[in-house]
């Protein structure tokens, strides 16, 4: 699966990312893979922020900011904007985690990859819990995270835009996401390496 070019530069020292991109570009199966999830997370994240995301920001910036603080409307097309750029974050996310997922094999990756001595499933649960943890881990920091900050952040300034406030809920909810699955990561290169002993 790893072509000379990949194990070359591996014996010479190259990055675990070169490597792991060298391994995807050689294979047409990871690259439709990665596009695979890259669009479907894409999409569907866009259209959750979309119908059901926006209307609780909307809501909880009312309920957060009380009175004295003034929501400034904005043009729709700063808050497409936004959920767009949300929407192409997390479709990235995904398409990495389906490169890194495809190209296990690559030489950087093998001794942090559970190998084969796993069953097929445990090795979908651990996929299923993995993928999980991201919103899970989005909501508990939108429900405890975001208005800590938002405490601290508003200060003085009492005009503050939609887009501004969900800028920052959307970056805060990201990385506790993101957070959430890195822990994670630690107990499957853990599994990986009872696997192997």
């Amino acid at each position: 699966m790893t072509s000379p070019s990949t194990r070359q530069r591996s014996a010479g020292g190259g990055s675990a990312v070169r490597s792991v991109l060298g391994e995807a570009r050689n294979d047409l199966l990871t690259l439709l893979a990665a596009a695979l999830a890259f669009l479907t997370g894409t999409l569907a994240t866009f259209l959750t922020m979309r119908r059901a995301v926006w209307p609780v920001l909307k809501r909880d910036v009312n309920a957060i900011v009380g009175i004295e603080t003034e929501i400034i409307a904005v043009a729709p097309f700063d808050v497409i904007f936004l959920q767009a750029q949300v929407a192409l974050a997390v479709g990235l996310l995904l398409a990495l985690e389906t490169v890194v997922y495809r190209a296990r094999h690559a030489p950087e990756l093998r001794r942090w990859w559970p190998g084969d001595a796993l069953p097929a499933t445990v090795r979908v649960g651990l996929a299923l819990v993995g993928v999980a943890l991201f919103p899970a881990g989005a909501a508990l920091g939108y429900d405890y995270l975001v208005p800590a900050v938002l405490d601290v952040a508003m200060g003085p300034d009492p005009a503050w835009t939609i887009v501004r406030w969900a800028r920052i809920a959307s970056v805060i909810s990201f990385v506790s996401g993101l957070a959430a699955q890195l822990g994670f990561v630690g107990v499957v290169v853990r599994l990986g390496e009872r696997a192997r002993a």
